[in-house]
């Protein structure tokens, strides 16, 4: 009989039955809440799946992952104690059902958000040479999302180890894949280069033999898709279907398990009853393991007190020259470097002019260190999560995006993912991911390649940036990211210090930064009186000291306070200087709505810090493409003057 060659397998699948159906009582009875979606029906998948894998593969799951996990991983336990919140659970209680994370294994709620990152683990496994693969479980619906086919064309590209494994139940929540999908599965994913094969659940031998082959063409580096047909026999969430009741009864009188069920009533049984001892034990062990009552919130502005010291002068340099010079450092000496980007190789055989980035910062870097500077097609979003995937394992991963302004682009990713991942699953996870970007405008490029949209990706939990700015060598600063990095960082570098060498001290103004790894510089006339506190970031800076230089000549002291970290921000050098001057102005090159300058603003109200006067100077608007309307928009010598002058 077949499933004599099967009994483990169906064993594990019957366990991973009861589990599910166990999670429905507990939810009944008020003993875990928030969402479950059971596997009821698509046991087998992961199972059988799981005889072709060694323990060194990686899974990446989505919100129906609970066979996944307990297949690839056997922590029945620490899975249980994870639904019913308890500190003991896989993630702590942190993750609840959607977010699980453990030794190769990853999770998250979000439709298709991690296939990229399976790009960034299979990349790592390529550069390791190992024989590892990275499996990627999504399901039909997901078929609407753009970002599985940026990342199945970025797997056919680099010829990576991916296995994408699509349960094909026909539903998306209560909507039919006959609403939702239209042309040919088979042929959409061998566009994009893929090995394509499809089996479906009721047909242990195939899916047994699929896998196997799948598994194998995978391992010698050729990415595929396996296509599961299947049928959850749940509803998608707890109770609510709205499925023709015949059309479920036809599946539950097809499912393998319980033909099982029938052909050979003692062996079922038997693994019945074994599985549901083990769960009423485990139900009653997590039951007296302690809720996860609290967790941190995190805190964006802190006051820490800083000593200061004076910047007499450094080494000329430009500023892409700047970053290009430490990036080829950080690569000699750190030999999992990895970036990744559009147009940032040098040299290829289709192209054999030298480029090395639209901004010339990585020029030779992909000759100097091959494979692991590489060009990416336009896909802003999966090269990102291919960054964090290739984190995940262990690399130090740069992605560049172009412009800024294409950052809208990653905002799923850096959200959802990279901040997220660094904390809930219940602990500090590493993920040592730099997103580098230019913003900025007054270059003449218009309204989609001159934003300064950093405002969008301030106060993300887990997710640092960094403004560079050109009074401290950027060597200098970018040697603070990455010193002991471990958190998501994106670095904006305006671009109009690319071109820029050095920042001029006028004769009688000083030039100091703080004692701090990422510092902020203050700059202002050496004198003990301040009129007028500015703050600003980046490219602003060097606009804003040119007003304070010309305004000192009529005995109007201003000083600038102009951090690098804008995520985190130590306020205490922007206190203690308004502490003199009692007025504050904040001037930035994007919206001043609901931006930086808006929270250190109410960060001052709320502490009860004097102050006489405040104001705020930004772009509210699209920028144009005339050159003289967008220097006419932009805060400029003429705007900044006018207001400290109003407000003093």
């Amino acid at each position: 009989m077949i499933f004599n060659q099967y009994k483990k397998e169906v064993k594990e699948a019957i366990l991973i039955r009861q589990f599910e159906t166990q999670l429905l009582h507990l939810f009944s009875e008020g003993k875990i809440n928030g969402t479950v979606h059971t596997c009821v029906g698509e046991e087998l998948t992961p199972v059988l799946l799981c005889r072709h894998l060694t323990g060194s593969d990686y899974f990446l799951s989505n919100h129906r992952g609970h066979g996944h996990f307990i297949a690839k991983t056997g922590k029945v336990y620490e899975l249980m104690a994870e639904m019913m919140g308890r500190v003991t659970g896989i993630s702590h209680g942190y993750g609840g059902s959607q977010h699980l994370f453990t030794d190769g294994f990853i999770s998250n709620g979000i439709q298709g958000g991690m296939t990229p990152l399976a790009v960034g683990i299979g990349l790592a496994m390529k550069i390791n040479n190992s024989k590892d693969i990275a499996v990627s479980f999504l399901g039909d619906g997901t078929l609407g999302e753009g970002i599985i086919y940026e990342s199945f064309n970025l797997c056919s590209i680099w010829e990576l180890p991916v296995l994408y494994i699509l349960e094909n139940n026909h539903y998306a929540q209560s909507t039919s894949a006959k609403q939702t999908f239209t042309g040919d599965i088979r042929k959409r994913v061998e566009g994009f280069g893929l090995k394509y094969f499809r089996t479906d659940v009721w047909d242990i031998t195939s899916l047994d033999s699929v896998f196997e082959e799948a598994v194998k063409i995978v391992r010698q580096g050729c990415p595929a898709f396996v296509e599961v047909d299947c049928y959850r026999l749940n509803s998608h969430s707890k109770s609510d279907d709205n499925r023709n009741e015949e059309e479920i009864q036809f599946y539950r009188e097809k499912d393998l398990l319980n033909r099982f069920s029938e052909q050979f009533p003692d062996i079922y049984n038997e693994y019945l009853q074994e599985a549901n001892t083990l769960l009423d034990t485990i139900v009653l062990q997590a039951e007296n393991d302690p809720i996860l009552h609290e967790v941190e919130n995190k805190t964006f502005i802190t006051s820490t007190s800083v000593g200061y010291e004076r910047i007499e002068g450094y080494e000329k340099r430009r500023g892409n020259e700047s970053i290009y010079t430490f990036f080829k450092k950080l690569f000699k000496r750190n030999h999992k470097t990895v970036l990744i980007g559009e147009d940032v190789e040098h040299e290829t055989h289709y192209t054999p002019v030298p480029y090395g980035g639209a901004f010339k910062v990585t020029r030779d870097l992909s000759q100097l260190f091959p494979g692991r500077v590489r060009n990416t097609p336009i896909s802003e979003a999966s090269i990102t999560g291919a960054g964090i995937g290739l984190s995940l394992m262990g690399y130090t991963s740069i992605v560049e995006i172009m412009f800024g302004d294409f950052m809208t682009l990653t905002f799923d990713q850096l959200l959802q993912h990279a901040s997220k991942i660094s904390s809930m699953y219940g602990r500090k996870v590493s993920l040592p991911f730099v997103l580098r970007t230019p913003m900025g405008g007054r270059r003449g490029y218009g309204p989609t390649h001159s934003q300064s949209i950093e405002k969008h990706f301030l106060g993300i939990s887990d997710l640092n940036v960094v403004a560079i700015n050109n009074a401290i060598p950027v060597e200098e600063l970018y040697e603070g990211v990455f010193r002991d990095l471990n958190t998501p960082t994106v670095v904006i570098e305006n671009k109009v210090q690319y071109t820029r060498t050095e920042f001029k001290r006028a004769k009688g103004f000083y030039l100091r930064k703080t004692d701090e790894n990422l510092p902020t510089i203050l700059y202002g006339p050496d004198t003990d009186s301040v009129d007028l506190t500015i703050v600003c970031y980046g490219g602003m800076l060097e606009i804003v000291k040119s007003v304070i230089e010309r305004l000192a000549l009529e005995d109007i002291i201003c000083e600038i306070v102009c951090p690098s970290s804008l995520v985190p921000i130590n306020i205490y050098p922007i206190i203690e200087s308004i502490k003199v001057s009692k007025r504050i102005l904040m001037v930035e090159e994007g919206s001043e709505f609901a931006a930086l300058g808006s929270e250190i603003l109410a960060y001052i109200l709320a502490n009860n810090i004097e102050i006489k006067a405040a104001q705020k100077i930004g772009n509210n608007t699209v920028i144009p493409c005339s050159f003289s309307a967008e220097n006419s928009l932009l805060p400029n010598e003429e705007k900044i003057t006018n207001t400290i002058k109003s407000l003093l």
